[in-house]
């Protein structure tokens, strides 16, 4: 036995370890090298932000209807049937803030031709989604018809 400052410990504990921790060690570097593999994004690809990234296309998606292309009607006629369709879920929706005939009020004008967050059809149905950090709020609510129609509606309105 060998004793340093009054404490006394035995020479067969010294020599090996006891077989429960042995296995408990062993477990968790395994555990561990495991766990490395499959978070490292050059082993597998994936990563915290790549799925950030892909949730948010998802949900753009969702709310415009087209994922990745310009949100346009395929022709003028169809473009002025969507405006229509747009003007009566403005007047719903929109008017108590941006005025009936889009002139502004609470929200701010929306006759164009320039606008703060950009004046194309996309940029109108991001802005109708998502709302803007200067206090409008999303309406993704609405569904991505209802939001494309409003959109035709104040670009067309804008246009003339």
């Amino acid at each position: 036995m060998s004793d340093y400052d009054g404490i006394q410990e035995r020479e067969e504990g010294k020599i090996r370890m006891p077989l429960g921790m042995t296995v408990l060690f062993m477990g968790l570097i395994i555990c561990g090298l495991f766990y490395m593999y499959l978070f490292m994004p050059k082993t597998t690809g994936w990563s915290q932000a790549g799925r950030y990234e892909a949730t948010i296309k998802a949900r753009e998606a969702a709310v415009t209807g087209l994922p990745n292309a310009d949100i346009h009607p395929e022709s003028e006629h169809q473009q002025m049937v969507s405006a229509e369709r747009g003007k009566e879920v403005y007047a719903a929706e929109c008017a108590v803030c941006h005025g009936e005939k889009l002139e502004g009020g609470i929200g701010p004008s929306l006759t164009g031709p320039k606008f703060k967050y950009g004046s194309t059809l996309k940029d109108h149905a991001r802005v109708i989604a998502q709302g803007t950090k200067d206090g409008m709020p999303g309406f993704g609510q609405l569904g991505a018809e209802k939001i494309q129609s409003v959109a035709a509606y104040v670009h067309t309105s804008h246009q003339h």
